[in-house]
């Protein structure tokens, strides 16, 4: 750009300077010694004039006659070239250049002089300018231009360093997060001060996956939590029907055992032990099956006939308790393994004849709603219910309500858990309420079946 500005302005500065001397054509006295004849001009008054321009007379024979180059001061040598009258007469206003031994070349124009004895001409009076003042503007132009250019390029380094810096600050960031999480501490996250930019984009991925990693990492604490629990309430729960079964067995060895009632009680006894150790066998067999998330063999299932299916087992297997069943009209139906859902309905009823008194009814109420699309059924007894504060645990394997939940009622502590489980891999839930005036009421809740 600077470059091409000089090109355009250097020719526009010597066309000024040209008007500048077609001017003095006009009146070439502003040039000449003050007083000078015009008509009439001599040698005094081109050697005394002004020597910001060069004023030279020329003889008839193109040859300088005089000039003022001495009343410079400073020696100065022009290669004046050869120019005619007739030749000065035919360009007038015409400029051309003048090349000096030493600086700038000149511009300069000619008019021929008029003789005393007619219109002829008898010489050519030439004007000149040096271009000097052209080639200071073009430097300072120059100079102006080149400290304009550093000054842009310098002012575009610091913007550009402060830009790059302010760009890559949060790469920073993330270099000195990611040390911090390789020395262990999961807990950091990175600072998305400009979500829009690349660099935020890469800060919030990075966050999404430490989140993923950090929950992880949790999820894998309480697993491990879990199964340090599990296993030791499976070893005390399993300890504990081995340790009657050796007992009445060391009793029977030691002949402790001399009548026949004895021996009958601790043959039942020992009956009664295992049985109660094959339950436990089957029902963590049950939740490692289920723990294996194993593809569900689903069908559609109407809840009501599976409600009305459990209340005829519940009759046999409890001929003194009223089972009532309140059905839908909405006839839901859902999409489940029909053999685990049965069994869900099948451990909730159990678990309301085993914690509710003899002879009290229980209730299976079926339900839906079109708007969540959910369907659910509901087992109610009106035993002794279970405290608010613990209606979320009892779903945890192994664990009991209160002391009266004991394992004389036969259980194994996991018929709960197994029920969280499967209901959990239908995609549904399930909960426990109180029921009004008095009792347990179990809410299990599925999808229903998509048209």
């Amino acid at each position: 750009a600077g470059i091409g500005t000089q090109s355009f302005l250097r020719p526009q500065l010597i066309a000024v300077q040209d008007t500048e001397l077609r001017q003095m054509l006009e009146n070439p006295k502003a040039v000449l010694v003050p007083g000078a004849d015009t008509s009439a001009l001599q040698c005094v008054d081109v050697t005394e004039a002004s020597p910001r321009f060069y004023v030279a007379i020329l003889n008839g024979e193109g040859s300088v006659l005089c000039d003022n180059l001495g009343a410079r001061g400073k020696p100065l040598t022009l290669h004046t070239p050869t120019i005619l009258p007739s030749a000065a007469q035919q360009n007038i206003g015409v400029t051309f250049s003048i090349a000096a031994d030493e600086g700038p070349e000149w511009r300069a124009v000619v008019m021929p002089i008029s003789s005393n004895q007619g219109n002829q001409p008898a010489g050519t009076l030439l004007i000149a300018s040096s271009t000097a003042s052209v080639n200071q503007t073009m430097a300072r132009f120059a100079l102006v231009f080149s400290g304009f250019g550093i000054a842009v390029l310098l002012l575009g380094a610091a913007l550009t360093r402060i830009l790059v810096t302010n760009t890559f600050a949060p790469l920073a960031e993330v270099e000195q997060t990611a040390l911090e999480i390789s020395k262990g501490d999961f807990s950091k996250r990175i600072m998305v001060s400009s979500p829009h930019t690349e660099v935020g984009h890469l800060g919030q991925s990075l966050n999404v996956m430490l989140d993923h990693i950090d929950t992880s990492f949790e999820e894998r604490v309480h697993t491990i939590e879990q199964m340090r629990r599990f296993i030791s309430d499976a070893g005390h729960e399993l300890r504990t029907p081995l340790v009657s079964v050796r007992g009445y067995a060391e009793m029977y060895r030691h002949g402790w055992l001399t009548e026949s009632e004895q021996l009958d009680q601790a043959m039942e006894r020992i009956e009664k032990e295992a049985i109660r150790m094959g339950v436990l066998v089957d029902d963590l067999l049950a939740l490692a099956r289920l723990d294996e998330r194993r593809p569900l063999e689903r069908t559609p299932l109407h809840l009501n006939a599976l409600a009305s299916d459990a209340a005829l087992g519940t009759h046999a297997q409890a001929p003194d308790r009223e089972v009532t069943v309140t059905t839908d009209d909405a006839e839901p139906v859902v999409t489940g393994d029909e053999n685990k859902v049965r069994q869900v309905m099948t451990n909730l009823i159990g678990n309301a004849l085993r914690y509710s008194p003899d002879g009290s009814p229980i209730e299976i109420r079926v339900a839906s709603d079109a708007e969540s699309g959910t369907a659910s059924f509901e087992i109610i007894d009106h035993g002794e219910g279970i405290p608010e504060q613990v209606r979320t645990k009892i779903f945890d394997r192994f664990w009991r309500a209160d002391t009266s939940r004991n394992r004389e009622t036969g259980g194994s502590g996991l018929g709960l858990s197994i029920v969280h489980s499967i209901v959990a891999a239908h995609g549904g839930t399930v909960s426990a309420h109180e029921t009004p005036g008095g009792g347990a009421t179990f809410r299990v809740m599925l999808p229903v079946r998509s048209a």
